[in-house]
């Protein structure tokens, strides 16, 4: 399989990932039709043009207009379910947060790839800036979309979720540098990234915090 159109194939997954996981946090804050498809692009696309920004090349959702038409056609879909359902008390329930971590996770899996993949192309071979630029891919977006709707970005407090991002990145490094072929480094990456979210979420993984007397108080 062409490895343009693997990449594109994972980039559309990722988008459709991260912009249901957007709309969805738009909705539980009450926004309207126009402010969850706003947040459903910005979580799709938001880690994108960071990057593009930063690589100092063209930014990819002004370039690709199919990405962004995606995450609008997407969010709109999730408004019009939830318009229907008009329902949220099933938002605390662990079969809908199950759900919006796998959905999230599979996203950021697939941008991991995406991102790294933009800068390898342009010729950047360090390891650092590759896992820099695929992170930033994977995390940026989200973080857009909790600041927009005043919320802490999750990646700070929330589970194990920068540190997926890292791993998987350095894996799929690992894995063109070691010339395995495109599909299975692709396939390997998103998978741990997946599953290192799944375990994450399931055993509430999460990174030492400092726990103030006055909070414990």
């Amino acid at each position: 399989m062409d490895a343009e159109i693997v990449i594109l194939v994972f980039g559309i997954i990722g988008t459709i990932a991260f912009a249901i996981s957007g709309a969805l946090i738009a909705i539980e804050r009450d926004l309207d039709l126009l402010g969850v498809i706003i947040i459903a692009v910005i979580t799709a696309c938001g880690g994108g043009v960071f990057r593009d920004i930063m690589l100092g090349k063209g930014i990819s959702m002004f370039l690709e207009p199919i990405y962004p038409l995606i995450a609008t056609i997407t969010g709109s879909i999730v408004f019009g379910v939830m318009y229907l359902i008009r329902d949220m008390k099933w938002e605390k329930t662990r079969a809908y947060k199950m759900f919006y971590n796998i959905i999230d996770a599979i996203g950021l899996g697939a941008f991991v790839v995406t991102g790294a993949t933009v800068p390898m192309n342009l010729g950047v071979i360090n390891i650092f800036p590759v896992t820099f630029y695929s992170v930033l891919t994977g995390c940026g977006g989200g973080m857009l979309r909790d600041i927009c709707v005043g919320k802490i970005p999750a990646i700070f407090r929330k589970h194990i979720y920068a540190i997926a991002a890292i791993i998987g990145a350095l894996i799929y490094y690992g894995s063109v540098s070691m010339r395995l072929p495109l599909l299975a480094s692709i396939l390997i990456t998103v998978f741990v990234v997946v599953a290192i979210r799944f375990l994450a979420y399931y055993f509430e993984w999460s990174l030492p915090k400092v726990r103030l007397k006055e909070r414990n108080a």
